[in-house]
């Protein structure tokens, strides 16, 4: 069995849901009845998709086109923290993958984190930085990316590190410049720098975020993520919080190495944003890096305040003509899933991804949406 069908054969086994009726009370047994524990330990993905690459840090999975255009491959960097990568592909409708497929962007490839095991115990931040690298030049050596979260970070230092080899960089709500604003994730940091004196392996990404976790607040965070209405019984809406649910459990272990350096440089340091960071033996300039970027932020972001997202902008060299900034009124985990931002603020973000313009070419003319693209993308107000 190939790695896309294996995959494929974990996630389309239908949920048992009963007949829905009205009441709350119902509705939350119904909701508890879908919620049987997962059986798969590993991300699941809602679109079909093939592992093309395999590193010590991560799978690399490409996702068929819909309707592809000519030009670099996607590559969508998730966050390694709590969760994993399923986050990108929830399901349809709930799905950064989905949304860029459908408006033409591509190839698109994503970056699967693997939980920590043994064989990750000493990997630090260069690992993933180095493995980041090598998964780009299989790609060809030049790429858009697509950071979410502290995948943005991470896709960031990649940037400032060889600047040459990531064309367009979208931020969404990623962690830049810590310094700028206050955040849960400050604090939380810490218990990631304790487990340096246990001499801790790895770190249990539940037990370091959880006051952060997506699956806190059950039923009534899933729908704050997903954006979906709180009246409704729908089967959609039932299958759409129980796949949200069955992703906020899927918890990531993380080397001990890499989980203090982020907790080091990332959020009590600022390192990368004060020019301080040292990375594959070279210390980090953000003024270095000038591709165009475009950044995502959520106007009510628990984990990542919209500073910290914008405070990158003017961190690096990027001219102002090649930047684009969007805030969307949403939560955190809502940019990633939520069914009105992928209708909306990723339309524009594709757009622009297909566009030749923030490269200083001509826009090309436009392309159709795709068959099978999601109802109703309509692209969001102006970005400033």
């Amino acid at each position: 069995m190939s790695a896309q069908d294996g995959n494929k054969a974990r996630h389309t086994r239908p949920l048992p849901l009963p007949p829905v009726a009205e009441g709350g009370r119902e509705w939350l047994r119904q909701l508890t009845e879908c919620l049987a524990p997962s059986e798969c330990s590993g991300a699941v993905f809602a679109s079909p998709n093939d592992v093309v690459g395999e590193l010590p840090t991560m799978r690399l999975r490409g996702f068929g086109s819909l309707r592809q255009k000519d030009g670099a491959p996607v590559l969508i960097v998730t966050p390694m923290t709590l969760h994993d990568s399923g986050m990108a592909d929830l399901m349809r409708g709930h799905s950064v993958v989905e949304a860029l497929r459908a408006s033409g962007a591509g190839p698109i490839y994503l970056t699967d984190w693997k939980s920590a095991d043994a064989s990750l115990r000493d990997c630090g931040l260069d690992a993933y930085v180095s493995d980041l690298n090598v998964a780009i030049d299989d790609l060809g050596g030049t790429v858009d990316v697509v950071g979410l979260c502290q995948g943005g970070w991470l896709a960031l230092v990649h940037a400032a590190r060889f600047p040459e080899k990531i064309r367009r960089l979208v931020l969404v709500g990623s962690p830049i410049d810590t310094g700028a604003s206050p955040s849960p994730m400050t604090q939380l940091a810490d218990r990631a720098r304790a487990t340096e004196k246990r001499g801790d392996e790895k770190v249990s990404g539940r037990d370091v975020f959880a006051p952060l976790g997506a699956g806190y607040g059950a039923e009534q965070a899933a729908i704050f993520a997903l954006q979906r209405n709180p009246a409704s019984f729908a089967d959609a809406d039932m299958r759409a919080i129980s796949a949200y649910e069955r992703w906020s459990r899927r918890a990531l272990d993380l080397p001990a190495p890499y989980a203090q350096a982020v907790a080091t440089h990332l959020f009590a340091a600022n390192s990368l944003a004060k020019g301080t960071l040292t990375v594959l033996g070279k210390r980090l300039r953000l003024k270095s890096v000038k591709i165009p970027i475009f950044t995502l932020c959520g106007e009510m972001d628990e984990a990542t305040p919209k500073a910290q997202t914008l405070g990158a902008l003017a961190l690096v060299g990027t001219p102002r003509s090649r930047v684009r900034s969007l805030s969307a009124p949403c939560g955190h985990f809502a940019l990633f899933t939520g069914a009105r931002v992928l209708r909306q603020e990723w339309r524009t973000i594709a757009t622009w991804l297909t566009s030749q313009a923030p490269l200083g070419g001509r826009p090309p003319a436009r392309v159709g949406a795709a068959e099978d693209a999601p109802a109703a993308l309509t692209p969001s107000a102006a970005a400033r």
